[in-house]
């Protein structure tokens, strides 16, 4: 089996479990000392193939660790993206992961980076340094949130060299708050070993139990009155209920815990913003919060909660609408284990404007759809 075989098994192992990847999200990567391999941006890791790695130089991805670049976010970004397209090998038709530059600083020969709801239910958590600096200590690292790419990547380049400094190896696990985790190691079978006591390590003390997930279809008088409005304009409406569902439609107060993104992946599949309908509203003025609601964010609710009744998901397709509406379930299991470690702990406004904004995002949005 040759190294990028090895690469693709440990992906599809963790991109095939929803518990740790979900939609387009999560990468990985291979590397010598010439050559970085690297899952291509949006591309799914539970069916990814040779055709889904992009091979990039690392002499290239090298002169970018020490280049200077725009102090303006717009300009700053594009030069990046343009360094990375520049630091390609083969092949020319793929972008590869915003991650990269990330990937290439782990001096392991592989890292899988994924987001595991066990972990962000810890990172997207009140109390995540705390927790994790009491249960890895100087095992892993710990980076507060910080907007993806050159940024982020400058950060943890100071702090891996810190680390290094202070305990003479770069670290092999990396916690990023609100966002997931990075495992690095020089074999997939160490991976697998540090994955699973990582879960362990967090589950200690805690009670991780979730009530019922599995989304059941659901229909009540206003679910279907959404479908028809938005069946209109070609969208497509559907309405979930579970256990865990109704936990958070309960009550006003409960949406709350669910009211605003935790991960820039909630934010690319569900957007930023969600309709919450109480109950005993009408018709009409559900067909004016719609209108409001889309006049106010300049795009129509993907995620609508009816309280006491279900989880409505709005999309453009049938797979658009099981992708967003795994997303946001995802985000309810983080939302209610969250309450293990001090509360949930969610994005601020300008780290979701980055987001909403940022082309690259809008990219793997784009591909998702595709």
């Amino acid at each position: 089996m040759t190294k990028l075989d090895t690469l693709i098994s440990i992906s599809r192992h963790y991109g095939s479990n929803p518990t740790y990847v979900l939609a387009g999200g999560g990468n990985t990567s291979f590397k010598n000392s010439e050559e970085l391999f690297i899952k291509a941006s949006g591309i799914s890791l539970s069916t990814i193939d040779q055709d889904g790695f992009v091979c990039m130089s690392r002499e290239k991805l090298g002169y970018m660790e020490e280049k200077e670049y725009s102090e303006n976010v717009a300009e700053r970004e594009e030069e990046v993206k343009n360094d990375l397209y520049g630091a390609i090998v083969n092949p020319g038709n793929l972008r590869p992961s915003v991650e990269t530059s990330l990937h290439n600083l782990i001096r392991y020969s592989y890292v899988v980076h994924t987001h595991p709801t066990t972990v962000n239910a810890l990172m997207c958590a009140k109390n995540a340094k705390e927790e994790v600096e009491r249960r890895f200590g100087s095992e892993a690292l710990y980076m507060e949130y910080t907007d993806p790419g050159y940024i982020l990547f400058s950060r943890l380049k100071v702090l891996i060299e810190n680390h290094e400094q202070t305990y003479g190896n770069c670290p092999k696990i990396i916690f990023l708050q609100n966002h997931g985790i990075f495992v690095g190691a020089n074999s997939i079978q160490e991976i697998k070993a540090m994955y699973d006591s990582i879960e362990s390590r967090i589950r200690m003390d805690r009670d991780l139990s979730l009530p019922d997930c599995k989304p059941k279809e659901h229909e009540s008088a206003l679910s279907k009155m959404i479908a028809g409005h938005f069946s209109e304009r070609s969208l497509i409406s559907r309405s979930f209920s579970s256990e865990l569902i109704s936990h958070f439609t309960e009550s006003k107060d409960q949406n709350q815990k669910i009211s605003r993104p935790f991960t820039p992946d909630i934010i690319v599949y569900c957007k930023s913003k969600y309709l919450f309908l109480e109950s005993g509203s009408t018709e009409e003025e559900v067909k004016k919060m719609l209108a409001d609601f889309e006049s106010d964010n300049g795009y129509y609710p993907k995620v609508i909660i009816e309280e006491k009744q279900g989880l409505i998901i709005v999309e453009e397709s049938e797979k658009a609408v099981n992708t967003a509406m795994e997303v946001f379930m995802d985000m309810m299991k983080i939302s209610y284990l969250s309450e293990q470690f001090g509360g949930p702990g969610f994005m601020s406004d300008e780290q979701i404007a980055f987001i909403d904004n940022w082309e690259v995002e809008n990219y793997r949005r784009s591909v998702a759809k595709s």
